[in-house]
């Protein structure tokens, strides 16, 4: 059985994590390989615009396998340096894939979403919920850090205090809550969570697909650019806008739509 089903919709790829049985675990081995293989289909297919993420069962994701833990086996296995050079190799590459994708990615989240599993959900940029999902930073509670960079993610979604409070206590948020935070942009029934998430993704997906691109880029830079910096960046970047096609082609139909109304 795969652990994660991809299947491709008008411009839209939705990666379904499919291990239910253990809560869509990410860090074995052969869940973390195919869900950066399903990524990676998806960046290099120049037809894909916007990438979903969701799952299957009752949760998102329990992020690591507490099992793999205690028998100290998989990416939690050797030695000090061994360890590191895993999550530099695993996990901490699929926190690097997301940051600095140019697809629109986002999280569908349908249950609890945990440790890892919520940096997973921190890392989409847009990020949609049924009334069952949960979130929680639970590393503290098993003597360990968010080695997969959550650390970095989830301040810059809830503010600093919040994500020390957060990280500290390891408290669970749940849909509301997470909805007032900004973790969540949205809310949607449970049965209508998958096709709102296709609804937005093919939204975004119609729009002129270098614009897309960069001003996803845009907003990346925007985290660390000083504003002289920034200010240049994105005059660079409109310039290449202006002469794109899907430009001149989303500026004469509105001027011929304009001319229709006289």
């Amino acid at each position: 059985m795969s652990h994660v089903i991809s299947r491709t919709e008008d411009d839209v790829v939705v990666v379904t994590l499919n291990q239910p049985e253990i809560r869509n675990a990410i860090t074995g081995e052969e869940m973390l390989e195919e869900l950066l293989d399903a990524i990676h289909d998806a960046e290099t297919d120049p037809s894909t615009a916007v990438l979903v993420i969701d799952a299957a069962g009752s949760a998102f994701s329990s992020g690591g396998n507490v099992k793999d833990m205690a028998d100290k086996t998989g990416l939690f296995g050797g030695s000090p340096f061994e360890l590191t050079e895993k999550y530099r190799e695993t996990i901490q590459q699929l926190t690097r894939m997301l940051a600095t994708t140019d697809l629109v990615t986002i999280a569908a989240v349908n249950g609890p979403a945990v440790g890892a599993g919520f940096d997973l959900v921190l890392g989409c940029d847009l990020r949609l919920g049924s009334s069952r999902a949960r979130f929680a930073h639970t590393f503290i509670e098993m003597g360990i850090i968010p080695g997969d960079g959550g650390a970095w993610l989830l301040p810059r979604v809830v503010g600093w205090q919040r994500a020390t409070e957060l990280a500290l206590t390891a408290r669970f948020v749940d849909a509301e809550e997470a909805l007032k935070l900004g973790i969540l942009l949205e809310l949607a029934p449970d049965s209508q969570l998958s096709m709102r998430a296709m609804e937005l993704a093919k939204t975004i997906a119609a729009k002129p697909r270098p614009a897309v691109i960069m001003a996803k880029r845009l907003l990346r830079q925007a985290r660390t650019m000083d504003l002289d910096g920034f200010l240049e960046y994105s005059a660079a970047m409109q310039a290449i806008a202006h002469s794109t096609p899907e430009h001149d082609s989303a500026v004469n139909e509105y001027v011929e739509q304009l001319k229709s109304r006289e």
